[in-house]
């Protein structure tokens, strides 16, 4: 089984200490603790360089975009895996490099289809599980929004691509989420123009924990 963790973060500054790349680095620990026959590995959408779509159509003789290699390398990955973690900050509503992805994904798909109307994605059905988190203080409210304005979105744009979205429960239908544990978690600094975000991950990893095991769990029954 193999599995790709893809932090759409494009924080600069904060390279692997991004919070969406450490929460892939946690997913990894996480499946191995017990899976050491799984493989996961951890993809900074920083370290992509890619281009804007172009509308040109040429993605439909080959599925590739043909002014873009960073791209076609992601998506090499993303077509090689049996399951995807997205972690999303929420910091826009949805990260630049991520919606460049999605316009890249969704003219395939299309210039695909005009070309075969039978015309099926490499991707269809590989699960998919999205975990967003935010600079906000965890309240209901807070952890409700987060779900409904930013996991809900990334997985409903998913599933029209043909992904396969898990949800977390009954509460969080599409995938899992979490916030601040109060106000100190946010420290400005007089050398900085953004304040450090200090996250409470043992508070994170039982949040998630759960979501990472129905992904192994559904990937199993899945080549059952």
């Amino acid at each position: 089984m193999k599995l790709l963790c893809i932090s759409t973060s494009n924080t600069k500054m904060m390279g692997e200490n991004s919070t969406s790349t450490r929460v892939g680095h946690l997913i990894k620990n996480i499946v191995q603790q017990n899976n050491e026959n799984i493989s996961v590995e951890v993809l900074p959408l920083l370290e992509y360089d890619m281009k804007a779509c172009l509308l040109c159509g040429a993605c439909s003789n080959s599925s590739r975009c043909i002014y873009d290699e960073a791209f076609n390398r992601l998506l090499n990955k993303i077509e090689g895996v049996d399951g995807i973690f997205f972690i999303v900050p929420h910091y826009s509503t949805i990260p630049a490099k991520f919606i460049m992805i999605f316009e890249k994904l969704n003219e395939i798909i299309y210039a695909g289809w005009i070309k075969d109307p039978e015309f099926k994605a490499a991707w269809n059905n590989i699960p998919v599980a999205i975990i967003g988190h935010g600079g906000m203080v965890e309240t209901t409210e807070n952890l409700r929004y987060y779900h409904d304005q930013l996991v809900t979105r990334v997985a409903d744009t998913l599933r029209s691509f043909s992904f396969l979205p898990i949800g977390l429960n009954e509460e969080y239908p599409n995938g899992a989420c979490f916030g601040l544990s109060d106000s100190s978690c946010i420290r400005t600094r007089e050398d900085a123009v953004y304040p450090d975000i200090i996250q409470d991950w043992d508070k994170i990893e039982p949040r998630i924990k759960p979501l990472v095991h129905k992904m192994i769990t559904m990937i199993s029954e899945q080549t059952e």
